[in-house]
């Protein structure tokens, strides 16, 4: 609520307050970012405020939207304060103490849980794990076998003693009165979490506390929610996290998302994460002073993470949670949708259409329209027919291409519908507060919603999606509205005494040819449950209000009632957050099961580890200039979030596109890691063949993406093994690039490539900031930036069709030849793209890669094969006389840097031969096409040599080993920069185990000395 007041009625009122020494607060008892607990009423003054002992502070926070939070507020600055009464610690490195309450603060918020249990482990040599529990009484915790991490389910590095002495990277103090933690990383001493002069309180359903903070850190994190900014603004402004159905829209508000873990980056690079691992609603607090976190329930579990670098702590972090999923090589191909596809037969000359055009098409996505009144697992007899919808899916197979389907939670109530019947039978639904299937609305009418926190859903939910996938093979499933959206709230529901004709089911502007418009409003009748105890009281009405959907929205408001009871016991109000990790869990596990193949799924919602799962998007965002810019804060927080496979919907869902926003979409969105156009059902069409404008652009981008699938596959398996975002922001990777802490309107794919989207209309050229080194235009390899230590900005030409892309200097990626599907493209032959860094690096310069390759959807085991990565490390040296030559030095290995420290190329040999003989199934390599270096400062090479290695005998020649002159006269040519060796005449295979060399230069030089 707003508080506004007079100014001269406030200054009297002061003058009375004084005159008659009426008690008011003083400044130190009120912390103007602290909790806010209403003690005014609507109208109040700030004198009425203040004369009655209260705080006051306007709701008015710096580059922010205005968040309703009271302006008159209860007293909430006095310290909140543990004592340990004794402190032990074990072998490990890790401590224990009881801790007994000393100061309770605002009995407004509930009372204090007296008596403490505290621990510290170490998690590995990096992380730090602090946890608070009530020492008397059970609480509710995140149930962690949720997740896929071998740390949370007490089979990862060890708790404890992973480090031992001096290997740890972090040091810790626990100070006893008052209870303190601080946390230092060894060697620079630099403080990651001090907890010391800041509050601890610990009760029923408010938990609280805080760290202080550097002046200098840039903090990220806290989401999901559409900003301004990637980076969070230190103003105070609570961050609530609640998952609900609202999508980027309306900025700063809670999303579909909830991930409460920050990482922060310091001036000097450095970087450290903390995390708190909750599921209960909450507010996250950053200001200048100190970053805090104010919980309405459960337990403190918080862990620590030490960097020192942004990737470390990425690596640190998805450790912890789950390692992002390895998706199948198709789905990194161009996706299409719409919600309001009329027919099975419009949707085929959508297909028919891409074709024509020249456009790639890898997926084809149909939204809710195929269902029959918008229930799961069913289909439209008239205009998504079941034998039209499966020869549809016949012939996008035959093509190479693929189908995805839409499921959403909610089952609808009506007896004889195989899918309500059978799980009624079971007992599956979440149950209301009265123990019977809570009732909701979504697109089908009246619902209830599977409880996938119950482990006999797993089974149903696989036997629906098997009897769905034998009639229809889809190839992944999308998952929507799992937060759970409701278009009701209420505690207990139940059907209008209306016919269902006076439902509506019909479009609202048939006359525009729309299709079918769902009920969209709520069309039961419900109230607030009565009765309650204590408990349930609490629940439905928590002493502290987040900041939901920065209004203080009640937490039961279009969602599930936070009174409902999982099967485990657990209530909604604890549980509400974890509905899409427990349903992605079980989806994938039943896709992989059903397909046996790797699993796809794409969910709306999303908490901590469903990264491990499934993709997530943005979410229902509008085609407007904001929006587009927006976006790439949206999709590089989702891989801070451990999520690789993240996207927005291209050309924007809500409201109709422009061919010149479009445009400059599909340029941009060409590089999220998922890139799908999608639109609303009352939104113009806007398929990227219907402007000529979007359709080049599209051309042009999307050629890109797919030359680049080696390159963007490798990623995605580097993010699999190691946590690293697919889609970065630069400071991911030039974390001493303080121009880039700030930069949220470019961003890398990996560690290679720069995108600099044009975010303006009317724009053909655009400032692009470019991190330290040398950089290599895609579209002209003679548009080179030689970029200062401190980063350079320059103005980039960018005309409608494209926008610029950059490789970086130093690299290898592999490219393919770009072909209309991932399975055409995959199939061809691999080029090696070699920038090498700038004349500046000396008369020896060199460049190395990683390119990984296996089937691109069998299921990924812990352990890949050693025969899947292909490294890569090219030399150019210039001679006395100015005379250019190079080497090419392939080997396999395991690993992400030159196969573990080995001498190339002997040694290199016996792991890939070793791995092969256990019995790891072949990999596919295609052949070498060739090479093409950019920054060649040379002319044409006059000789080329190749030599290889097998393993003991598999090739002619001495030692395994062959040496092949090649006539490259007509393969080797030298244009802007860039020298192409081309091997497509001699079909040059990558075999494992094996290596390769290829030299080139002056005749003279292109020659081996014996082995």
């Amino acid at each position: 609520m707003m508080y506004r007041s007079h100014p001269m009625a406030t200054g009297l009122l002061v003058m009375l307050a004084t005159s008659f020494l009426i008690p008011v607060a003083a400044d130190q008892e009120c912390d103007w970012t602290g909790p806010r607990v209403d003690c005014g009423y609507v109208g109040i003054t700030e004198g009425e405020c203040r004369n009655k002992g209260c705080c006051w502070n306007p709701a008015d926070f710096q580059d922010f939207p205005y968040v309703d939070v009271p302006w008159c507020f209860t007293q909430n600055a006095h310290p909140a304060e543990y004592e340990a009464a004794k402190i032990q610690e074990d072998n490990g490195g890790g401590s224990y103490a009881e801790l007994a309450l000393v100061k309770s603060v605002q009995p407004e918020l509930g009372p204090d849980v007296t008596k403490l249990s505290a621990s510290v482990r170490r998690v590995g040599c990096d992380t730090l794990r602090l946890t608070l529990r009530d020492a008397d009484e059970a609480r509710w915790e995140v149930p962690t076998h949720l997740f896929k991490s071998d740390i949370l389910a007490g089979s990862g590095p060890s708790m404890n003693g992973a480090c031992g002495g001096s290997a740890t990277t972090l040091e810790y103090n626990l100070l006893p009165h008052p209870f303190s933690l601080t946390v230092t990383r060894s060697g620079d001493g630099a403080p990651l979490f001090n907890s010391t002069g800041q509050r601890l309180v610990f009760k029923d359903q408010y938990l609280e506390l805080s760290t202080g903070l550097s002046p200098g850190a840039t903090l990220f994190g806290a989401g999901e929610r559409v900003s301004r900014s990637l980076h969070l603004a230190r103003n105070g402004a609570p961050r609530p996290l609640w998952n609900r159905d609202i999508g980027p829209a309306l900025e700063e508000q809670n999303s579909y998302g909830s991930h409460p873990w920050v990482l922060g980056l310091e001036p000097d690079g450095t970087a450290w994460g903390i995390l708190l691992l909750s599921s209960n609603a909450m507010d996250i607090i950053p200001s200048e002073e100190k970053l805090s976190w104010r919980v309405t329930g459960g337990i403190i579990d918080m862990f620590v993470f030490g960097g020192p670098t942004p990737l470390a702590v990425m690596e640190q972090f998805t450790a912890v949670i789950g390692r992002p999923a390895l998706v199948p090589y198709w789905t990194l191909g161009w996706h299409q949708c719409k919600y309001g596809y009329a027919s099975v037969w419009e949707v085929r000359e959508v297909v028919a259409n891409y074709s024509a055009a020249g456009l790639p098409l890898e997926a084809q996505w149909i939204d809710i329209d195929q269902m029959d009144h918008w229930m799961d697992f069913t289909f439209d007899p008239v205009d998504f027919p079941v034998e039209e919808m499966q020869a549809l899916v016949e012939d996008l197979h035959a093509n190479g291409q693929k189908f995805v389907p839409i499921l959403d939670p909610g089952i609808k109530v009506e007896p004889g519908y195989h899918a309500y019947d059978e799980a009624l039978k079971r007992d599956l639904f979440v149950r209301n507060v009265e123990g019977d299937p809570y009732l909701g609305w979504v697109w089908p009418g009246p619902c209830h919603f599977l409880d996938y926190l119950l482990p006999r859903t797993a089974a149903y939910w696989e036997e629906e999606l098997a009897a769905h996938h034998n009639i229809l093979p889809w190839d992944g499933i999308w998952i929507d509205m799992n937060e759970i959206s409701n278009f009701c709230t209420g505690d207990l529901c139940r059907l209008k005494p209306e016919t269902e004709s006076e439902v509506p089911t019909l479009p609202s502007s048939r006359q525009e040819g729309l299709g079918k418009d769902p009920q969209w409003v709520c069309h039961l009748e419900c109230w607030e449950a009565q009765g309650l105890n204590s408990t349930q009281a609490g629940w439905a009405h928590p002493p502290y209000d987040i900041a939901n959907g920065l209004a203080r929205s009640p937490l039961g408001y279009k969602v599930m009632s936070v009174l409902n009871s999982h099967h485990d016991g657990s209530s909604e109000y604890d549980a509400h957050q974890l509905y899409s990790l427990a349903q992605t869990r079980v989806t994938a596990a039943a896709v992989e099961s059903i397909r046996r193949k790797r699993p796809f799924i794409l969910s709306r919602s999303s908490y901590l580890g469903v990264g491990a799962y499934a993709a997530h998007w943005t979410g229902d965002n509008v085609a407007t200039w904001d929006q587009l810019a927006k976006s790439i804060a949206g999709v590089l927080n989702i891989g801070l979030f451990g999520i690789a496979m993240g996207g927005a919907d291209i050309c924007g869902f809500q409201g109709n596109t422009t061919s010149e926003l479009c445009a400059r979409w599909v340029s941009l969105g060409a590089f999220y890691p998922f890139a799908r156009s999608h639109s609303d059902l009352h939104s113009t069409r806007q398929e990227l063949y219907l402007w000529p404008e979007v359709a080049e652009a599209g051309r042009q981008a999307l050629s890109q993406r797919y030359r680049l699938l080696p390159y963007l596959y490798s990623t995605m398996r580097a993010a699999h093994d190691t946590g690293a975002p697919a889609m970065r922001p630069l400071w991911m990777t030039f974390p001493e690039d303080v121009a880039g802490h700030r930069n949220d309107r470019q961003f890398m794919f990996g560690d290679a490539l720069l995108v600099t989207p044009v975010l303006t209309q009317g724009a053909r050229s655009v400032e692009g900031h470019f991190p330290p080194g040398t950089w290599y235009s895609l579209w002209n390899a003679s548009d080179v930036v030689h970029a200062r230590a401190n980063g350079t900005d320059v103005t980039l030409d960018a005309p409608l069709e494209r926008i610029p892309y950059h490789v970086r200097g130093g690299r290898i990626i592999g490219t393919a030849e770009p072909r209309r599907t991932t399975r055409d493209t995959k199939a061809g032959a691999l080029t090696l793209l070699v920038a090498l860094p700038g004349e500046g690096s000396g008369a020896e310069r060199s460049a190395h890669g990683v390119v990984y390759n296996d089937d691109g959807e069998s299921v990924v085991q812990a352990r890949a094969s050693p025969c899947s990565f292909l490294h890569a490390n090219v030399t150019v040296r210039r001679d006395g006389q100015g005379s250019l030559s190079g080497t090419l030095k392939i080997a396999f290995g395991s690993s992400w840097a030159w196969p573990g420290g080995a001498r190339y190329p002997d040694d290199a040999l016996g792991g890939a031969e070793s791995v092969a003989a256990d019995g790891d199934p072949p990999i596919p390599w295609p052949s070498l096409a060739g090479l093409r270096i950019l920054g060649w400062e040379g002319g044409a090479p006059e000789a080329v040599r190749t030599r290889s290695f097998r393993p003991s005998g598999e090739a002619s020649g001495s030692q395994g080993q062959s040496v092949v002159d090649l006539n490259l006269a007509e393969g080797a040519r030298v244009k802007d920069s860039t020298l192409l060796l081309s091997m497509e005449s001699v079909e040059l295979p990558l075999d494992c185990p094996g290596s390769l060399e290829i030299e080139w230069g002056p005749r003279k030089t292109a020659q081996y000395s014996d082995v």
